[in-house]
């Protein structure tokens, strides 16, 4: 449908496959980028110069729309639409009062989508330029620590793959977020003490910005932040899903990588941070209930059509004496293993020190497994050439 004058750049944001194909071949001739979720969407934006946003049903309600207007978080002028499968006055308010250009009912024709793209022009005309939208914003990496078992070594692989990705460029741009909000355990593991927990931006949600909400973080001795879990597991009810959602998001506009540690269940919070994360680490401990665990979870995962290229399978206490067989244990999970952290006396005692493995025994070997772990969430661009045989050799020694 595109004219000989004017292409343009155009991305789809739904979760349905459906509905992403068949809104594709309705753009004939443009360039077309798609994504599942607006985490995802907002990463399109800054890797790619888009001219027209479009949103599809999946979103096409009150907290959708909320979510949406985070892609004017990275590019404010960015013309977004809204589909929707009946006309909701509801919806539609919220979606104008959010800076959405329009609401269209299903489903698409050619003639809609061209009227749509005509905001791009109108935009253009206004800028008085012919070039693209290019985004100027960088964004940081969710990376996202899971374990569906508690006592996989997810807090204790959070807080050194954390350190770890500190100490490979500015501690100042690295901050954890300690999610798992009954017992979360960040802050004991790094010595650190908060002032202030997710609790008191739960409390200050409505006036939250980004110079409120950095007065909020808690600072560990290398310069990296810290969000801290509430204190007690009584006030884990005063942070909804929409303070972990609009925390996530700011803290994606201030730091590099904002490392997230959460708790072992799939409940709201934890499949919404899931669905905002770039890179997800499941640790899987070396026994068969945490495989059973993580199969359960991995399953679930399936049934919402979670994107599994996000996911990289970690092991934990891995040893010669473990009787289970990697090989079998890949088919099961329908994962493969990308990295394994050896069984070390090391680690227990790091932990009852206070400090991570990589910096208070960083020549020992469950330090380099771990360091293994952190290059699966590091940008190339960030990336440490160190130790590389090393590394390199940690993906084979337990087959």
């Amino acid at each position: 449908m595109a004219t000989d004058s004017a292409t343009y750049s155009v991305l789809l944001v739904d979760a349905d496959d459906g509905f992403l194909g068949e809104t594709k071949s309705l753009l004939d001739g443009h360039k077309v980028y798609s994504a599942r979720n607006i985490s995802d969407a907002q990463r399109k934006l800054v890797e790619e110069g888009i001219d027209l946003a479009i949103v599809g049903p999946t979103f096409a309600h009150e907290a959708g729309v909320a979510e949406t207007t985070l892609l004017f978080d990275v590019q404010p002028s960015l013309p977004v639409l809204l589909v929707s499968e009946g006309l909701n006055t509801t919806v539609l308010r919220a979606a104008l009062r959010g800076g959405i250009k329009d609401v269209m009912e299903t489903p698409l024709t050619v003639g809609k989508l061209a009227e749509a793209l005509g905001f791009v022009e109108q935009i253009q005309a206004q800028r008085g330029d012919d070039g693209r939208a290019k985004p100027k914003t960088k964004i940081g990496k969710v990376v996202t620590i899971m374990s569906p078992k508690g006592g996989a070594g997810k807090t204790m692989t959070t807080t050194n793959t954390a350190l770890t990705l500190a100490s490979w460029g500015d501690p100042e741009r690295v901050v954890i977020l300690d999610a798992d909000l009954q017992f979360g355990d960040v802050c004991i593991s790094l010595q650190v003490d908060p002032k202030h927990t997710i609790v008191d931006v739960a409390r200050d949600i409505d006036k939250l910005d980004e110079e409120l909400l950095a007065n909020l973080l808690a600072r560990h001795s290398s310069g990296m932040r810290v969000l801290s879990a509430p204190l007690e597991p009584s006030l884990a009810d005063e942070v909804s899903t929409q303070v972990v959602v609009k925390t996530i998001g700011m803290l994606k506009r201030m730091f590099d990588y904002i490392v997230i540690d959460t708790a072992p269940f799939l409940d709201e919070p934890v499949l919404s941070i899931l669905e905002r994360s770039d890179v997800v680490l499941l640790v899987v401990d070396m026994d068969l209930p945490s495989v059973k665990n993580a199969k359960l979870a991995l399953d679930t995962l399936r049934l919402i059509k979670f994107p599994f290229e996000k996911i990289n399978l970690i092991l934990n206490r891995v040893n010669s004496k473990a009787r289970l067989d990697i090989d079998e244990l890949e088919r099961s999970l329908g994962l493969e293993v990308m990295a394994a952290i050896s069984s070390d006396k090391l680690v227990p005692r790091a932990v009852n020190e206070g400090e991570p493995v990589v910096s208070l025994y960083p020549r020992s070997r469950v330090a380099r497994d771990l360091r293994s772990v952190a290059r699966l969430a590091v940008d190339e661009e960030d990336l440490v050439e160190e130790d590389t045989e090393e590394d390199a050799r940690g993906r084979r020694w337990f087959r």
